[in-house]
Order: C-alpha cells, then sequence, then structure tokens
C-alpha cells in the first residue's frame, strides 16, 4: 500500500495544475465586464460562430470514428508487411504539427495540388471541407490507437470460444468486438470533438474567411487585434459550458469500460474470413492510404529541392530551432510530472470505497483542460504575473506552463491505463509483502516504461508543434519554428516554407524515435 506521506509530491502537483487554472481564469474574469456579456448574445455572428463550431466538430468526430472503426479491425485481425511501420505512422500523426500538416495537405488537395494535377479536379479546400479533411487526417489515427486499446481488453478466452463455433469476421464484430468497442467509442468521441472544438491552426489557415470561423479564432481575435479581454473571457466561458454540457450528455450514456487485470497478452485465434471481409480491410486500408500517407509524403518533397540546402543555411532557421526546444524540453518534462502526479493518485483512490469516484474525478480534471482555450489561460495568466509586478519575460514561461498542460490529456491517455493495470495486478501482493513507494517505482519501472516514454514523446511533439500561444506571445526573440513557418507562408515564401517544414517534422520524428528507443526501450509497445 502506498503511505499518504508518498502521495504528497502528486497531491502537490495536482494542486499546482488546479492553483494555476483558478488564478489565470480569476485573473482574467477581473478585467471583465459581467453586464456586457448580455449584449454578446444578441449578435447574429456569435450564433453563426456556435452553430459552425459545433457542426465542423461534429462531422469531423463521426468521420473520424466512422473510418477508425474498420482500420481499428483490420489492424487487429490482420498481420502484414509495414503493421508496425502504420502503427507507428499514426503515433506521429496524431501529435505532427499542425501548420506542418497544413502545408503537406495544401500540397496534395490544393488548387494547383497533386491531385488537381493529376485529375484535373480542383478539389474545395477552404473552407469546411478542408477542415474536415485536416480533422480526419489528425484524428483519425488517434481514434485507431484508442480502439486497438479497446481490443486488447477482449479477453483471449472470447477469442478461442469464437474460433471453436467457427465465426466469421461480422460474427465476431457483433457478438464480441462491438461489446468492447461501444464502451470506448464515448470517450474517443468527447475527446476528439473537443479537440476540434478548439481547433484552432487549422481553422486559421483552412478556415478561408469569416464564415467558416470558429470560437477558438474569434478569442485569438479579440486578444490579439482588439485586445478585448470582456469579450475574450464570455466567448472562453461560453466553450467551456457547451464542451462541458456535451462532455456530461455523453458520459451519462456511456457505459463503464473496465481492464482485465489479469491480461498480459492476448493469445491469437484465427477467425474464418471471407470476401466481404478481405474487401471491408482493402477499403480501409485504402482509407488510410488516402488520408495519412500523401500529406506526409508531400511534406518531405522538398528535401531533393535546392531550395533545401540554402533554407538549412539561414540563420533564422536555426535560431527558430533553439527556441522551439527550449520551450518543448521544459514544457514536456512539466507535462510528464503533471501525468505523473495525476497518475499516482488516481490510482491510489481506485477501488478504496469512497475514494473510489475519486480516481474517475481526477482523471476527468486532466481532460477538462481541453475544453478551455489555452489562449485565455495565457492571457490569464501573463495578467496575473503582470499584476504582481512581474516583466513581459515571463511570456517564456508562460508558453512553456500552457503547452505542459495542454498535452497533459495525452499523457494521462497514455499513462493511466498501463499504472492502472498495475495497481490492480499487484495491490494485495505489495501490501502483504510491505512493498511501498519507491521500492514500487523499481518493480514497475519495466512494466510501465514504454507508457512514460510514449507520454513524454507525445508531450515534446505537442510542444514542438504549437502554433496557438506562441502566435499570441511571441516576439522577434521567441520566434518559434511553427510560427516561423506561419511567417513565411503569410509573406507567400512558400517553396522556403515548405523546406521549414521538412526540417521540423524530421526534428519531430528523431525526437519522437530517439526518446522512444531511450526511455521505452529498443523493444517498446507498437500497438
Amino acid at each position: 500500500m502506498i503511505g499518504i506521506s508518498s502521495l504528497l509530491p502528486a497531491m502537490l502537483g495536482v494542486g499546482l495544475f488546479v492553483f494555476m487554472g483558478a488564478f489565470s481564469l480569476m485573473a482574467l474574469l477581473r478585467y471583465s465586464d459581467v453586464a456586457e456579456w448580455s449584449s454578446f448574445l444578441s449578435q447574429p455572428y456569435l450564433w453563426r460562430l456556435i452553430r459552425f463550431s459545433l457542426w465542423q466538430a461534429l462531422l469531423s468526430s463521426l468521420l473520424s470514428l466512422v473510418i477508425a472503426v474498420p482500420v481499428a479491425s483490420c489492424l487487429f485481425h490482420r498481420s502484414f508487411w509495414g503493421r508496425s511501420f502504420l502503427l507507428q505512422l499514426f503515433s506521429v500523426s496524431m501529435v505532427v504539427p499542425s501548420i506542418v500538416a497544413i502545408l503537406g495537405i495544401v500540397v496534395v488537395y490544393g488548387r494547383t495540388g497533386w491531385l488537381a494535377q493529376i485529375s484535373g479536379i480542383e478539389f474545395p479546400l477552404y473552407g469546411l471541407t478542408g477542415i474536415l479533411l485536416a480533422h480526419v487526417f489528425f484524428n483519425m489515427p488517434l481514434a485507431v490507437r484508442l480502439l486497438l486499446q479497446a481490443y486488447a481488453l477482449i479477453p483471449t478466452g472470447q477469442w478461442r470460444q469464437a474460433y471453436q463455433l467457427g465465426f466469421d469476421r461480422w460474427s465476431a464484430f457483433r457478438f464480441i468486438e462491438w461489446r468492447y468497442l461501444r464502451k470506448a467509442l464515448p470517450g474517443a468521441f468527447v475527446l476528439i470533438f473537443m479537440l476540434c472544438f478548439s481547433s484552432f491552426a487549422v481553422v486559421l489557415s483552412l478556415g478561408g474567411g469569416p464564415k467558416s470561423s470558429t470560437l477558438e479564432v474569434a478569442i485569438y481575435q479579440a486578444l490579439r487585434f482588439d485586445f478585448d479581454l470582456n469579450k475574450a473571457s464570455f466567448l472562453a466561458l461560453l466553450q467551456v459550458l457547451i464542451c462541458t454540457v456535451i462532455a456530461l450528455l455523453v458520459y451519462k450514456l456511456a457505459p463503464v469500460n473496465h481492464q482485465d487485470s489479469s491480461l498480459l497478452a492476448q493469445s491469437r485465434f484465427p477467425i474464418r474470413d471471407s470476401y466481404g471481409a478481405k474487401a471491408l480491410d482493402v477499403i480501409a486500408f485504402l482509407c488510410v492510404l488516402v488520408f495519412v500517407l500523401p500529406p506526409f509524403i508531400a511534406i518531405f518533397d522538398p528535401m531533393f529541392s535546392t531550395q533545401f540546402l540554402q533554407t538549412l543555411g539561414s540563420l533564422r532557421l536555426w535560431q527558430a530551432v533553439l527556441v522551439s526546444l527550449k520551450i518543448a524540453f521544459p514544457a514536456a518534462f512539466i507535462s510528464l510530472l503533471l501525468g505523473l502526479s495525476f497518475s499516482m493518485l488516481a490510482r491510489y483512490c481506485m477501488g478504496r470505497g469512497k475514494l473510489d469516484i475519486w480516481s474517475i474525478k481526477l482523471e476527468q480534471l486532466g481532460n477538462l483542460i481541453l475544453m478551455v482555450p489555452g489562449l485565455v489561460i495565457a492571457t490569464g495568466l501573463f495578467l496575473w504575473l503582470r499584476d504582481l509586478g512581474l516583466s513581459f519575460s515571463s511570456s517564456y514561461w508562460i508558453v512553456v506552463w500552457i503547452n505542459a498542460v495542454m498535452a497533459l490529456p495525452f499523457v494521462l491517455r497514455c499513462m493511466m491505463p498501463c499504472f492502472y493495470q498495475q495497481e490492480r495486478r499487484f495491490r494485495h501482493l505489495y501490501s502483504s509483502l510491505g512493498v511501498q513507494a519507491w521500492s514500487r517505482c523499481k518493480i514497475e519501472w519495466p512494466l510501465v516504461r514504454s507508457s512514460v516514454a510514449q507520454a513524454f514523446a507525445f508531450a515534446l511533439l505537442l510542444s514542438l508543434g504549437d502554433m496557438g500561444v506562441i502566435a499570441l506571445f511571441g516576439s522577434q526573440s521567441m520566434v518559434s519554428l511553427p510560427l516561423y513557418l506561419f511567417q513565411l507562408i503569410g509573406a507567400y515564401r512558400l517553396e522556403e516554407g515548405a523546406c521549414v517544414a521538412v526540417v521540423l517534422i524530421l526534428l519531430c520524428l528523431g525526437l519522437y524515435v530517439l526518446f522512444s528507443r531511450i526511455v521505452g526501450g529498443k523493444w517498446h509497445a507498437q500497438g
């Protein structure tokens, strides 16, 4: 059993998270005039923003999940050359910098892109279509990874029985897989919906105008161009309210998803195949080839141009790389510490009578940051620090902290299932042997290291690719790679911007592989 004293660092980490969030929102509300909020509700533009934000988030979430279900089934049942590479590609595509992916999508589907050159068809990229395309690129791989975790919960005995009864793929899906997928789908839907609802870089780049704007972009405009704190705080609270209501409705209808504590590894039993199942798997695989691979290929295309070598000699490029690394590493480390704090407290509360409900509450608290715009928290934090007499140099640590907390939901998603599983397996054994605190960490490290490595890598890549907070607080001395790329695109220096995108994605891929291998071990978990 873990002693209360050993939980003190975890309690301090969670307390710091709550304290910083509460004080930043309070500081923002101090500069707001609640009496004027009613006038905002009478503006038709606001309701158009709400309708479009809800519509694009709903469509993006449903499209991602509809494609992810057959893709996850294909990846679970089929063993083929390149499967491990595809899973790794899914991991990277979830956290690839938004501005880089957008550039790749423009190269493929833009007016003069590959699709137009090959087929002569002009794809309507800017507007709702482009937003959906980019959101599916980011969130379909995330949904696949979440659904594969649900497949991992299916006991081996059920597959053995399906094999003995001669189930085909449809029968196996209907009587076995769907029972577990329907428990995972609501959580995946809420996560993807909130990511799409609060999407910033995608809507800003591919929205195509005010008709395709969202609440998040409106908050950025209110802060960056008008510095209207009253309007920004109103829009932020409205966004939090909408996301909270939708999350509560979905979670109220969602069945509880329990992890099998005895599950160590699954034994595969072949399910009767058919031409129909093969055809569906081919269609699912083609969806992956259409939505995920072409933008990646387009991103790397400028590597073979002379402009790429000229770009590598740019001093501003390497200054931007240094700024990005100075932001990403502290942010990833802080995010990992926060994730460990939440995980340790949540698993201590798990299965302890009245404390059990707090394991769920803590996980929901960590995911709450998805409902609150990072731009608003950053502004509130800046105002709070300014009231304390701190200078504008604090903007660096504001960017680091916001990147850390925005990555926290992904960190928790990586670590919590693994930590819960170890607690269910070994709690009574630890208690009977008197194993506590650091002794537990030494014993469990080989079992959790791959999850910790994945969490740190995700936090690092998300911080490297952030363009929301740095766009608000960036200055001439603090220009990150994504911000530098956005500036090049805005100046119509597209060739140089494409080369910078290659540098950014190579940096992300290199760091992802490096930390997955160093921290997670050479044979880290693939699925």
